[in-house]
């Protein structure tokens, strides 16, 4: 039912700025400014899930998170939520220069009724996009207390590819609409694209524990940059590194009244 509600709110939040776009009449800029909007609300949010699972249920991802072999590093001394707002909103700050800049090309090529911003829009866009946003909060908070420390680590990581994904795909789209002048129907293609891309992050993943045949075949022919490993035993081992990795995150954390601060326990 948890997941049926997020694909419901995520569903109701592309479909604001959508309707905008497609039948309100809303222009290039107001819609774009929406969704910055929609980015800048779901990263405190999703950081409002982290401050109270952290308080519910610390862990020691909150503390001294080890991220992914995709971003391998040492522990970090930081904690997570410190770490995923400093990044999200520092993109987020980015894009809004972005956005400024792309809505000033817009004016200077001479399509005022894609740069023209009505506020009134925007506001009635935002405010709708905030009580989805915070309907999907609360049903989170119900339940909260009891996820594991991996299924926040999800949320954050699909937020933060949310800021990625979906303004790069808008910025450099705008970009193009600018200095190429071409029509709104290209906008339109952008909506459209962006929609997809915030409903593919609520999709579930796929995780084997053993590489796909073909998969293995095919990899087997390429040069291996582990000589003498074969492809599926590398997947096998990597899976086994990263479930490790989630454990370490897991394991429950108390604080100790010192100057050394918080740490695991046992």
């Amino acid at each position: 039912m948890t997941r049926i509600a997020h694909v419901l709110a995520v569903l109701a939040v592309i479909a604001v700025p959508a309707f905008g776009w497609f039948a309100a009449g809303w222009s290039g800029a107001t819609t774009l400014v929406v969704y910055w909007f929609e980015t800048l609300a779901g990263s405190l949010f999703i950081a409002g899930r982290i401050f109270f699972h952290r308080r519910w249920s610390p862990r020691r991802g909150h503390f001294r998170y080890e991220a992914s072999n995709a971003n391998k590093r040492s522990p970090s001394s930081s904690s997570f939520m410190s770490g995923f707002l400093m990044v999200s909103l520092t993109f987020t700050a980015a894009h809004g220069v972005f956005l400024a800049v792309i809505v000033f090309l817009l004016g200077r090529n001479g399509q005022a009724e894609l740069a023209e911003i009505s506020w009134r829009s925007v506001q009635n866009g935002a405010l709708a996009v905030l009580g989805l946003l915070l309907v999907d909060f609360l049903v989170d908070l119900a339940t909260l207390r009891h996820w594991s420390f991996w299924q926040i680590e999800q949320t954050a990581q699909r937020g933060f590819s949310r800021v990625i994904v979906v303004h790069l795909t808008l910025i450099f789209g705008m970009f193009g609409v600018a200095i190429t002048g071409a029509t709104e129907a290209l906008f339109g293609f952008f909506v459209v694209l962006k929609s997809l891309a915030s409903l593919s992050f609520v999709l579930l993943q796929w995780e084997p524990a053993r590489p796909p045949q073909w998969l293995s075949r095919l990899m087997n022919k390429v040069p291996n940059v582990h000589p003498g490993e074969r492809f599926e035993d590398f997947w096998v081992k990597d899976r086994a590194d990263e479930q490790a990795r989630r454990e370490r995150n897991e394991q429950p954390w108390v604080a100790r009244r010192s100057t050394a601060g918080p740490a695991p326990r046992g």
